[in-house]
């Protein structure tokens, strides 16, 4: 018997997703604004790991990291008390990345990539910041 059968195929293809984000957000200075991130399945993949980027010219730095195990959920040196996954949108496959009080210095490009035990995926975000007026 063909170890490839279409149930056995279907395992396979289980563990692969996409992950989807808007290509462009604004924030306002002094104000949250949520980073969108979405796993195309809509379900958490087993032993998932997020992680959030910003991509600075030839840099990349870490905003935010997320590991199912061993459980860490640990934000980026520069960013410590300022960003917060959207964990009870978990289970739906949402792995938003809340900013905190946005600063004109977080304008840029943010990556959001997901890896489980078999597949990673990734999705970028460009971050606008607008100046609330009357400043």
């Amino acid at each position: 018997m063909n170890p490839y059968t279409l149930p056995h195929l279907g395992l396979l293809l289980s563990e692969n997703f996409e992950v989807i984000s808007s290509p462009t957000v604004t924030g306002i200075v002094g104000q949250d604004v949520v980073l969108p991130c979405q796993i195309s399945t809509g379900t958490q993949p087993a032993n998932m790991e997020v992680q959030w980027k910003k991509i600075i010219q030839a840099a990349i730095e870490t905003v935010h990291e997320y590991r199912a195990n061993p459980g860490q959920d640990v934000p980026g040196q520069k960013y410590q008390g300022r960003t917060a996954l959207l964990k009870d949108g978990f289970t739906s496959g949402n792995v938003s990345l809340k900013l905190k009080n946005v600063q004109s210095a977080d304008e840029g490009m943010y990556s959001c990539i997901v890896k489980s035990n078999e597949w990673s995926a990734d999705a970028a975000t460009e971050l606008k910041i607008a100046v609330p007026s009357g400043c």
